[in-house]
Order: structure tokens, then sequence, then C-alpha cells
């Protein structure tokens, strides 16, 4: 879900504390004369951002003490400050340079990021009217809540850090601010900064320890950092907490499937088949086998690609790839070409196995290699490939 979004739903949702009583009411000529915090509102959804500065500044000079004046000037701020353009990596080769022109796959185009950067002055002016406001109204969860938004957006890391802090420390404890609190964390990971998204996701895992979705997202984005042990402990910490959840108990099997520790991958694999008693599950487990010895994954997908009425037939067809490669060889013909096959119906976590097995049989093999870090790109974590 968009951030914006998530965080204008959240915003329908917790609970706000009154503003402090306003100040004395001015003379009726000088309240004609300033802008409503409603009607900086308006001009901000009408697109007239720079309009809401120019009446918003006076305003608030007006009624310093006007908290909702503050946090629609602030948003005014920010929209006129903001600027957004969506990053794409590609290669350029000779060729492109020669025609003067790039042609960008689907891979790219998904691979892109979004980049946001803010006219700091701008930023920071609207920073102080937050700051302002929330010494006014500490519990004003929509004070909180637009501040760490705009410095997680501007990648203020430790200012987002610390505003989350201090917000998890003065808004009820409930499961609305849980999943604001938390989208922060998960939005960096999204635009591809995993060690921002961490930072930010601490605060929340320390107040909530018992939410075991919170645990899995944390533990997700330390997979993603390569931060092995301590993926490895909130994933467990997370199954602990929902033991009987299959979701979560797969979560932490294709954490450690990302991270090639396919023994513990293959584990938590056949606990989730137990609670679920899904074939995925189970195909899953032999697919880390392979990880490990193909010879014996072929073995286990036997099993699988047995014709039976009540088997799918897609499933039968992949393990007997599955068996097919394990029999020939890491390093074989079939085993690309099962590589293959699982790239191309984007089965991507199946495949690492296979082509972590092909590269270690041959390492001078480029394709293989090209494909195992195909596959870690798909699935957002590139650096995971080395």
């Amino acid at each position: 879900m968009d951030l914006v979004l998530a965080l204008a739903l959240a915003l329908a949702t917790i609970p706000q504390a009154s503003s402090p009583a306003a100040a004395p009411a001015a003379p009726a000529l000088a309240r004609a004369s300033v802008a409503t915090a409603a009607q900086l509102e308006r001009l901000i959804q009408d697109g007239k951002a720079d309009e809401a500065v120019k009446e918003g500044r006076p305003a608030v000079a007006a009624h310093p003490d006007d908290v909702d004046l503050r946090l629609a000037l602030a948003r005014a701020l920010a929209a006129t400050a903001r600027h957004t353009n969506r990053q794409v990596n590609v290669k350029v080769s000779k060729d492109d340079t020669e025609r003067g022109e790039i042609r960008l796959k689907d891979e790219d185009l998904r691979a892109a990021t979004l980049q946001v950067d803010y006219d700091a002055a701008l930023l920071d002016e609207a920073l102080a009217s937050l700051e302002f406001g929330i010494k006014r109204a500490p519990q004003r969860a929509d004070l909180r809540v637009f501040q760490c938004f705009l410095l997680t957006d501007a990648g203020r890391i430790d200012q987002a850090k610390a505003a989350i802090e201090s917000a998890l420390a003065a808004l009820p404890k409930t499961a609305a601010t849980a999943k604001t609190m938390t989208a922060y964390g998960a939005e960096r990971a999204k635009r591809g900064d995993p060690a921002g998204g961490a930072e930010l996701l601490a605060p929340v895992v320390k107040a909530y320890p018992d939410d075991a979705t919170i645990m899995i997202d944390y533990a997700n984005v330390l997979t993603r950092l390569g931060r092995k042990y301590e993926s490895y402990d909130a994933f467990d910490r997370a199954t602990l907490l929902a033991p009987k959840d299959a979701r979560t108990v797969r979560t932490k099997a294709i954490g450690a499937m990302l991270l090639r520790d396919y023994r513990r991958a293959r584990g938590a694999f056949d606990t989730a088949f137990r609670l679920s008693h899904d074939v995925a599950d189970e195909f899953a487990s032999y697919a880390a086998v392979y990880g490990l010895d193909p010879g014996a994954s072929a073995t286990l997908m036997r099993e699988l690609g047995k014709p039976a009425a009540a088997s799918n037939p897609a499933v039968a067809d992949l393990a007997n790839a599955f068996v097919q490669a394990g029999t020939a060889g890491a390093s074989s013909k079939e085993a690309m070409t099962l590589a293959r096959s699982l790239l191309d119906s984007q089965q991507f976590v199946l495949a690492i196995p296979v082509l972590d097995r092909a590269v270690k049989a041959s390492p001078k093999d480029a394709e293989a290699t090209a494909m195992l870090q195909t596959a870690y790109r798909e699935l957002g974590c590139a650096s995971l490939a080395k």
C-alpha cells in the first residue's frame, strides 16, 4: 500500500487528543484577514500548495498558538518542497550509445526505485511548525504521524527514528498505532534502503515485542541486509509468538532460503506443511533439499511427480523436472532448463537452490551466475546474490 494512503487511513483510526484551549479571540477585522486551517487544507487538495503557503504564513503569524493552522501550513510547505522521480538502473551498451537511445526491459522498470527530494529550507520550516504544534499538543496523533512521515520520506533516518520513538511514547499503544509506525520502516525498505528500514522498525519492535507480524517485517529487512543471525533471532521470536500460523513459519523458511541456509529452510517448510497441509510447502521443502544434495531431492520429488487422481499436473511436471535435474547433476543441461523455467514462471525462491548448486558446480558459468543474480534482484535483495 502507498505510504501516503496508509498514513491517511491510519489517521482516521488513531484516537486524537483535543487541542489545547485556543488563544484569546482576535478582533473581527484580524480574523477576516487571514486564512483558516480548513481553507489552507482545501487549497492543498486543489493542488494550490504555493498559494496555501502564502496565505498560511501570515495566518500562523496572526495566530501562533493555533495547532491546526500549524499543521495545515506544514502540509502546504511539504507539498511545495517535495519532488519525486523514478530511478532506473540499467547498463548502457556501446550500441545504445551509438543509437542515442536506451531500451528498457520489463525487469528494469520493475526494479525502478522512487527517489524523493525536498527543498531543505521549506522542509525545515514545515518540521519547525510541526515541532511547535507537538509541544502544544503532544498527544495529537496527526501531528506526530505527519512529522514521522516527512522525516522518513526525506530520508532523514536518525531524526525519523527519534520521532517514531517519541510518538510511540506519547500515543496509545493500539493496533492502529502499531500499523502506522511499522509503515515507515517498510517504506524505506521498499525504496531500496533496507538499512534505513531496519533502523525505523527497531523501536517499533521494542514497543510491540509480542506482535509476530511486526517481528516478521523486521526479520525480513534484516534478511535483505544479510544480517543472518539477527534475522534468525527475529524469525524465531515471531514463530514462538505464532507457533500455529503457517504463514509466519513459511516466511521464516523463505528467509532461510534467501540466505541459502537450506537445512534451516527445509525444517521450517516441513513445519509449515504440518500446519497447512499445502503441497506447496512440501514442494518447497524438497526444493531446499536440492540445495543440500540434488540427488536426495530427486528421490523426494519422485513421489510428488507420480500421477494420482488428486495431484496437480503442474506440480507433478515441476517435480519431475527437479527429478531430471537432480539425477543429471547440478550443472547439467537439465538443471539449467529447470532454472530457466523457474525464472520464467517467477518462482524465484525455488530457483535459488538450483542456481546456487549450478554456480558451485561450475563457478565460471556466467549464465548461471547471471540467472542467480536475476532471481535475487526480482526478490528485492540483489546484494544477497554475492
